[in-house]
């Protein structure tokens, strides 16, 4: 194991190093030394002007944008580094946003959420219980989504303040809008190879010529053999460990603490209609009437200024934290089942609390899940034991396979491959992110040691190994030499094709009518096409040249394997004002996007950013 550390390793300071890292193997294993070095960093994904991205923050939005589609399951690893890079830009811009004096208050966020329609009621009122629903489906506690729904505004407002200053000049608009929106009447004819005059060939001087022009073509990449284990935690045995009753309770405990509350709720507002100290009056007034027995529906419907939950009798269903402020929170845990709290403050308004119920199913109905929560613990603990265990053995093994025989996984092994490879079926997981560099990273290509474990999201670490190494080489003549004629024979078609397509267009010129064209009509044609004309096709009309003095206007263009000569025979540049409108629209969108694209750009190359 410490062999390698000694080959790497150069004087007496190194000397020092080596020992030290012996000992602390000795003590505590090799990820003691990889958390001595790099614990402070695994907590961070990238740091922006000394402002962190944690890593639980990327985790955070990749499940996210897994959970909302965005991303399929299966890619989420590849995603990544473009979610970071998005909240990279994200963090940078609200940063500039702030140093610029721009700032978004927290009830300004209030007011924006109670505007906003999906978190409302059959009645246009706020709805809790449905501000609880939209967020706990989209993966956000409260605290969250109002912290980014400002940060968003922020950026708004600065992408808001880039884009006043954008204008545009009508003509320009009109006449990008006749282009857009132009209409043409056209005719067009194929030319395949039945129109050439003699079948193309090529000689073995000119299959030369070719593989000597293009030689990059015929490039064998680096390939190497590989070697490699995967550690699974979706594919471990079932842990036959036993699980005791103690074990159950402590987890529903567990459970029944972070329970979501159903509460009803008497709400008193103070600012606008009321002062703070009448609105303490009416706190005592309420409570009075419910120490002499009042009912408690009846009172919020009375007294609560929150109409959606006074209208119920004050319900407002499970809540979980971070809504209504902390003290409420603290209140409300603090209760048992049918307590009522006295007025709590929080966030500006008096709530008068009681506790319904603990959302919580019973524990012998939640047995069967318990029971398969506790096994799942378990086998995260095995995981992580046997993930040290592949950490320090193939750190310190100069094979792989003692490693796999250790850890009763099987070893795999593959033919060559190269780092551009696509991989698919029982090698898929060399394709995914960071594998491939860890195979032809310098310690495992040049050195011939085992890779550090590559981590695959929560799940699964994959160590590779190098058995054989080739460098990239030219491939010789010989070797790729049907591919070669092939290239050279479709170059040289596609040349005679181009030819023969000029000597056509020289003779419609003339005004003759070459024998063996059959024209096809297309009229009415846009740049959007039709179901009846490849896409290709409508594009090469579209570049063809207007017709003049009452004659068409003639060309020819490469479409798949055949030249096609086109007659234009009318352009239609009319445009109604809904079309110059749309086009207008659509400018001035696109020049406003520009604008903030380069202002984001200008501010991401001036921060300091790391990324880990």
């Amino acid at each position: 194991m410490l062999q390698k550390i000694r080959d790497r390793a150069q004087g007496w300071i190194a000397r020092i190093i080596v020992a030290l890292i012996a000992l602390t193997f000795t003590l505590f294993g090799a990820e003691s030394l990889l958390s001595y070095f790099n614990g402070s960093q695994r907590d961070e994904a990238a740091s922006v002007n000394g402002e962190k991205i944690s890593r639980q923050t990327l985790d955070t939005e990749v499940q996210r944008a897994v959970r909302s589609g965005r991303v399929p399951p299966e890619q989420q690893n590849e995603a990544r580094r473009a979610i970071l890079d998005g909240l990279i830009t994200r963090t940078a811009m609200e940063q500039y946003a702030r140093d610029g004096g721009m700032s978004f208050s927290d009830q300004q966020v209030d007011q924006l959420l109670v505007n906003r329609q999906e978190f409302q009621d059959s009645n246009g009122h706020f709805s809790a219980e449905l501000f609880q629903r939209r967020l706990g489906s989209a993966g956000y506690t409260p605290e969250e989504f109002r912290q980014q729904l400002q940060e968003d505004m922020l950026t708004q407002q600065l992408q808001n303040g880039l884009i006043t200053g954008t204008f545009l000049l009508p003509s320009e608009v009109k006449q990008l809008a006749m282009l857009r929106y132009q209409k043409r009447d056209f005719r067009y004819a194929m030319l395949s190879d039945s129109a050439l005059e003699q079948p193309v060939k090529v000689s073995d001087a000119e299959v030369q010529s070719w593989y000597d022009a293009h030689k990059e073509a015929y490039q064998r990449p680096e390939e190497v053999k590989l070697e490699y284990v995967v550690l699974d935690r979706r594919q471990l045995p079932e842990d036959n460990q036993a699980i005791d009753e103690q074990q159950l309770r402590q987890r529903y405990e567990q459970h029944r603490v972070t329970a979501p509350r159903e509460v009803s709720d008497i709400v008193v507002t103070f600012g606008d209609q009321r002062t703070r100290e009448e609105a303490q009056q009416r706190v005592d007034e309420i409570e009075a009437r419910l120490q002499k027995g009042d009912n408690f529906a009846d009172l919020a419907k009375q007294y609560s200024d929150d109409p959606s939950s006074a209208d119920k009798g004050g319900r407002m269903g499970a809540v979980t934290e971070g809504i209504f402020g902390q003290p409420f929170d603290e209140a409300v845990a603090s209760m048992a089942p049918g307590e009522v709290s006295q007025g709590v403050e929080s966030d500006g308004v008096f709530h008068i609390i009681r506790v319904d119920n603990i959302a919580i199913d019973s524990f012998e109905d939640m047995r069967s899940q318990l029971a398969d929560e506790v096994r799942q613990d378990q086998r995260d603990e095995r995981f992580q034991q046997l993930a040290q265990q592949l950490s320090d053995e193939s750190f310190s093994a100069d094979d792989l396979k003692g490693v796999a025989d250790r850890l009763n996984l099987p070893l795999k092994r593959t033919d060559w491959v190269s780092r551009d490879d696509q991989f698919g079926g029982d090698n898929a997981v060399l394709g995914e992110a960071g594998v491939m560099d860890a195979a032809f990273s310098d310690d495992v290509l040049n050195n011939g040691y085992n890779s550090e474990p590559v981590e695959l999201g929560q799940d699964r670490r994959v160590v590779v190994r190098v058995t054989e190494h080739r460098p990239a080489t030219t491939l010789a003549l010989d070797d790729v030499r049907d591919k070669v004629k092939r290239s050279a024979l479709e170059q040289k078609r596609h040349q005679a094709l181009a030819e023969q397509a000029d000597k056509v267009l020289a003779s419609l010129r003339r005004g003759d009518n070459p024998a063996g064209l059959e024209w096809q009509q297309a009229s009415g044609v846009t740049r959007d096409g039709s179901e009846e004309l490849s896409a290709e096709l409508v594009n090469a009309a579209f570049g063809m040249p207007h017709p003049q003095d009452g004659k068409p206007g003639y060309g020819h263009a490469a479409t798949g394997n055949q030249q096609v000569i086109f007659a234009i025979d009318q352009v239609d540049d009319e445009v109604s004002d809904d079309q110059i409108s749309t086009m207008s629209d659509r400018l001035w969108n696109a020049q406003a996007g520009q604008t903030i694209n380069v202002m984001t750009d200008a501010i991401r190359n001036h921060a300091d950013i790391s990324t880990n």
